[in-house]
């Protein structure tokens, strides 16, 4: 029963309390017993107390279908209320809401609770004149659309006479924002900056916070440059004033590149049902899409944090990918495209990458994540370093690999794709492209090393 065909609902003891008293009026004076029917009246009056001449059959009779029309507020509408967006892990309040209603009792199931406790809780309240909410705190493991509650609830009203459900509560199903797990460096500063409002420290002389020097003052220095501590120790008829230069901060445009065609996890075993997720007997522990968004999150919270512009694109579908941006709200952005949009491939899916990709900035910096289990995202890493752009490959496989549980064959088969994989990314590396794990310690390494090669080839 759903929500909307809620109905109040006589119980087998209603039924009782006016069938018994009949029953035994009718036989007290079938036989002259009138004890029988003395026996009876404490019941009819309880039962009418308690009905209290709120209620009466519905036209269509009763109790062949049990159902009151009249004389009863509806149910109580119970639903859960918390925020329509939340982080991964972290956890939120809420609340389930018991409308005011003619029940005297209201038993409902309360949110998840964390992974680890109990399955299911139920609470038991007696609505009030008004509005009655409990309060609980929940979190979500995973990102993306996760359905966090669904208070399915049971009313009963009138001593028990009449109940409502049970009822299926509406879902409350917030989206789930990946997290950033780890605070990163900024990153290299392409040859070629796109703007001069970033925090990235250049070679060039002009407005920005690092010093370059102090020299004595010249025609075009702006007055507010001058340096009047260095000036007020200048003594005798030679006296000048002096002016601090400092070096233009820069920006950069960074995209972060997503190979999603493969979603695998540690059990090597359960490479044969490619992105089964939600399946019972799937493997515990994150999968190579989990650790490639949250990577994608991370890097692009570090290079936002410093003014820097991020896109984030999905190979498996390019024309839906986030435009470059920077600030806050743009992060908040991205981080809801990937929550929303990126999917998780099923057995069958496994598609080649598009030949064609929107194309970047000059100069670009472009992350890639993926398990690097065919030659497409090497290849597509190969032709951008090529184009200029500093890449850097990321690879997501989680780690370790649990491969003695699987059948012989498939753990034969195993060692020689993770043998192929290791002789792929050797090329990349050869090709000038770093390949990094996504562990925070080698991420932040991999970026410091690729800033250093950047600022040998900066213009």
């Amino acid at each position: 029963m759903t929500s909307n065909q809620m109905a109040w609902r006589a119980t087998p003891a209603l039924v009782r309390a006016v069938l018994l008293p009949a029953v035994l009026a009718a036989g007290g004076l079938a036989l002259g017993r009138p004890e029988l029917v003395l026996l009876g009246v404490p019941l009819a009056v309880g039962t009418a107390l308690a009905l209290g001449g709120r209620v009466r059959p519905s036209l269509g009779g009763w109790p062949a279908g049990r159902t009151l029309s009249a004389g009863m507020r509806p149910p109580p509408e119970v639903r859960a209320i918390g925020p329509r967006v939340l982080a991964v892990g972290r956890p939120v309040a809420v609340a389930v809401r018991i409308a005011p209603s003619d029940a005297q009792l209201v038993a409902t199931v309360l949110p998840m609770p964390e992974p680890g406790a109990p399955a299911e809780r139920v609470a038991v309240v007696a609505p009030a004149d008004r509005p009655r909410q409990i309060v609980t705190e929940t979190s979500s493991p995973v990102w993306g659309s996760q359905l966090l509650a669904r208070p399915d609830h049971l009313a009963v009203a009138d001593d028990g006479l009449f109940t409502a459900g049970p009822v299926t509560g509406t879902p409350y199903t917030p989206q789930v924002l990946p997290a950033i797990t780890t605070t990163l460096p900024p990153g290299p500063l392409p040859p070629r900056p796109s703007g001069m409002v970033g925090a990235h420290r250049t070679r060039r002389a002009g407005e920005g916070t690092e010093l370059h020097d102090v020299s004595p003052f010249m025609p075009g220095d702006r007055l507010r440059r001058i340096d009047w501590r260095v000036t007020a120790r200048q003594a005798g008829p030679r006296e000048e004033l002096y002016t601090r230069h400092t070096q233009v901060d820069a920006d950069a445009d960074v995209v972060c590149c997503l190979d999603n065609r493969f979603d695998l996890r540690a059990e090597v075993a359960s490479w044969s049902g490619l992105g089964s997720s939600g399946a019972d007997d799937e493997p515990a522990g994150r999968s190579s899409i989990d650790i490639a968004v949250d990577t994608v999150a991370s890097v692009a919270a570090a290079y936002i944090e410093h003014g820097d512009r991020v896109g984030v694109l999905d190979l498996a579908r390019p024309h839906e990918h986030v435009h470059l941006g920077s600030g806050r709200r743009h992060l908040l952005r991205l981080r809801t495209q990937l929550a929303r949009h990126t999917r998780r491939p099923g057995s069958g899916d496994s598609q080649p990458l598009p030949r064609k990709v929107p194309r970047f900035p000059h100069g670009a910096i472009v992350v890639v994540t993926s398990v690097f289990l065919d030659d497409a995202a090497g290849a597509l890493a190969t032709s951008w370093r090529r184009a200029g752009h500093p890449v850097l490959a990321v690879d997501v496989l989680p780690a370790p690999l649990v491969i003695d549980r699987a059948e012989p064959a498939v753990a034969l088969a195993a060692r020689i794709v993770l043998a192929e994989r290791d002789e792929r990314m050797r090329s990349l590396a050869a090709a000038g492209v770093p390949v990094t794990s996504a562990e925070p310690a080698a991420l932040a390494l991999s970026l410091a090393r690729l800033r250093r090669s950047m600022r040998r080839t900066r213009l």
